[in-house]
């Protein structure tokens, strides 16, 4: 097999990739023998090829593995888990959305200053590295950007054998937990001015959207469209677990790529380039809507590569651009391949669409679907993206759903409908709230659709298993998906996938 540029560059990226991946299994020591070793072997072997090219992936991986490392604070002097278990007196600003509960409020706090400095402190223009999340009653209320002053005990997120909520934290760098601490508002509007503007506007829609719907159809809206979980009752999260599609209320590129696949499908009555760009604008729409959170510009960049590579029908080259893309994200941020489940699922969906999904509507060719709402095309979307993305589903939910893909099959086909006309809503809402009830009638009814079948299929009592799957397990999974894929390629039957695939698009 011939390794042109190209290659070289994806496998790279890969290595990257992996060594992010592996770098919590390897210490300084290690990485500091291999990176002889493969320097050794580039040096002795420079003429031959493929030692080349593996000794530049071994480095590449000890530099994911060393990025990994070097993300983490607790190395520095002022690093906030230096003072668990103290009181502390400290200034700071709200730099997240405020994440409002039905009995409390969260509040992310960073760019913090001590108010008198602890012992151990280092006077400098940093302060204390890290930010700290406060639990806080519902009212008074915060804003992004709001300066308060703080005094409480600092404490260290919990850590279990089933969840490490210091981990799933740490992806905001977020190192420490305060409960219900003494607040003083002191400052505000020191956030991003656009940030700022685009969580008021955020704040608008949710507004004008739980004015014109009953509960829990309200609830079930916000966290499709704009993730807003928080709102949902437990008896309708649970149930959304236990029939395997928790997943469509939480933003990540499992939605946005059936999103996506959907939009482009209107090529087929107005041409390419309205579908691509109606796309491209519902996207960026729904990027201004949600805030621009940054797990949601994840999602929205891993839809535009979708787009662009359904729309071009340059798929491999596109899957290179998106391998690009996720090793850049991992770049600025190791932690969210690891910690991030919205980030997994934008990265694996995505993948599967591209590669899986024509394989998959080829197949179901030979099977009658009804041609109204592009049934087969969701059904081969659903298929695909539930593929990549089984292994993680089942790590992070420790359900097997036995009845997932017949509910996915029913529910997706939905979702991007309830999302196309749940964004519409939303913007005009924000503008004039009454404008929501003309689309009102409508959200109910597929919204109620949705949850009457994820209520019965919950209901049943064979509906979901507990499972687990480890890390070693899951890459076995993928393992053997890419080798049955490039096994599919090398057959004639990927000849046949090729033409499917330029006379779709």
């Amino acid at each position: 097999m011939k390794l042109g540029k190209s290659r070289i560059f994806l496998l790279l990226c890969l290595s990257f990739i992996v060594g992010v991946f592996l770098g919590r299994l390897i210490n300084y020591q290690i990485m500091a023998v291999a990176a002889m070793i493969f320097i050794a072997a580039i040096t002795i072997f420079f003429y031959n090829k493929i030692v080349l090219i593996a000794g530049f992936m071994g480095l590449v991986l000890l530099g994911g593995a060393l990025r990994l490392q070097i993300s983490f604070s607790y190395d520095d002097p002022n690093f906030v888990g230096k003072y668990y278990g103290q009181k502390m007196e400290m200034e700071g600003v709200v730099v997240r959305e405020p994440d409002v509960r039905s009995d409390r409020m969260n509040l992310t706090i960073g760019k913090l200053t001590p108010s008198s400095s602890p012992p151990s402190f280092q006077e400098g223009e940093k302060g204390i590295v890290g930010n700290i999340l406060l639990n806080v009653g519902k009212y008074p209320e915060y804003q992004y950007g709001d300066r308060l002053k703080i005094s409480g005990k600092l404490e260290e997120p919990f850590v279990s054998e089933e969840f490490s909520y210091k981990n799933y934290l740490s992806r905001y760098d977020t190192y420490a937990v305060m409960r219900y601490p003494q607040i003083e508002k002191i400052g505000e509007g020191e956030g991003n001015r656009v940030k700022a503007g685009l969580l008021e506007f955020k704040d608008k829609i949710r507004q004008a959207l739980s004015a014109s719907l009953p509960e829990p159809h309200n609830a079930l809206l916000l966290g499709i469209i704009l993730g807003i979980k928080r709102a949902l009752p437990e008896s309708l999260a649970e149930a959304l677990a236990i029939v395997g599609v928790s997943h469509i209320v939480v933003i990540s590129g499992f939605n946005i790529s059936i999103f996506t696949k959907n939009i482009l499908e209107s090529r087929r009555w107005f041409g390419r380039k309205f579908a691509f760009w109606s796309a491209f604008l519902l996207l960026l729409a729904f990027v201004i809507m949600t805030g621009a959170e940054a797990s949601v510009i994840r999602a929205a960049i891993m839809g535009v590569m979708l787009l662009l590579a359904l729309s071009l029908g340059r798929l491999y080259q596109v899957v290179n651009a998106i391998i690009f893309v996720a090793a850049v994200m991992v770049f600025q941020n190791p932690k969210i391949l690891q910690f991030d489940i919205g980030f997994q699922l934008s990265f694996l969906a995505t993948l599967g669409i591209v590669y899986l999904s024509p394989i998959l509507e080829k197949w179901l060719q030979k099977i009658k679907f009804p041609t109204f709402l592009n049934f087969r095309g969701n059904l081969a979307a659903t298929g695909a993206a539930l593929a990549f993305t089984l292994p993680i589903l089942i790590y992070n939910f420790g359900r097997l759903s036995v009845v997932a893909i017949a509910v996915n099959v029913l529910v997706l086909w939905v979702v991007p409908y309830i999302m196309y006309i749940g964004i519409a809503a939303g913007l005009l809402g924000a503008i004039y709230a009454p404008l929501v009830k003309l689309f009102a009638w409508l959200l109910w009814a597929m919204l109620e659709y949705v949850m009457r079948v994820v209520e019965f299929f919950a209901g049943l009592q064979f509906a979901a298993v507990s499972a687990e799957i480890t890390i070693w397990l899951s890459i076995i999974y993928y393992l053997l998906l890419i080798v049955w894929l490039l096994w599919y390629r090398k057959t004639r039957q990927f000849n046949y996938y090729l033409e499917y695939v330029k006379q779709q698009i």
